[in-house]
């Protein structure tokens, strides 16, 4: 009886090991790792500063992605220095599912509220038609004159890099950034 109570413990730790852990450490994708999206646009990944991973858009500038979800400076070119200070997103790492902060942020009489979600952890189709497991982190934004968004980013454990993000508001605005390739 005793033996087969110790194969049971033996084999139910091995299944519990089996299960994917739903947590992920802070990281970067490796220097030299080149992201391409469906712009066309291509970004090699440079190295790491703190919670900052350095990247680069091919033929263009350098820029850092603050804990895999903003950039500075912004896609627009403005700088995204104080927003990301007032939201200070690397509060959500080590990533893991119903992790949640809030933050709020003001600027030229305006202010927003924003709360950040990891909201799952799921399997999505992703580059090369391969499926990859990512963290789904979600903002909601409200704005002080009623004005709300959404954003959501897919996070992939293994690239360490955001292969998906949707953003729509409530007057029909939307925008999206799919990876298509990795080449390491």
């Amino acid at each position: 009886m005793l033996l087969r109570v110790s194969l049971l413990a033996l084999a139910l730790t091995g299944v519990a090991g089996a299960v994917p852990a739903q947590t992920m450490a802070f990281g970067c994708p490796d220097p030299g790792t080149t992201f391409t999206f469906d712009s066309g646009t291509n970004v090699v990944a440079r190295g790491r500063d703190g919670m900052d991973c350095t990247m680069e858009i091919v033929g263009g500038k350098p820029f850092k992605v603050r804990a895999l979800l903003f950039d500075n400076p912004a896609p627009d070119g403005s700088d995204t220095s104080a927003f990301i200070a007032a939201l200070r997103p690397e509060r959500l790492w080590p990533l893991e599912v119903g992790k949640k902060i809030e933050a709020s942020y003001s600027v030229a009489g305006r202010s927003w509220s924003y709360i950040l979600t990891v909201a799952r952890f799921e399997k999505r189709m992703g580059p090369g038609d391969a499926l990859f497991d990512a963290f789904v982190v979600e903002m909601n934004e409200q704005g002080d004159k009623g004005q709300r968004s959404i954003s959501r980013w897919w996070v992939s454990p293994v690239e360490k890099y955001v292969l998906r993000f949707d953003w729509s508001d409530s007057v029909g605005g939307a925008n999206r950034a799919v990876v298509t390739s990795v080449k390491h």
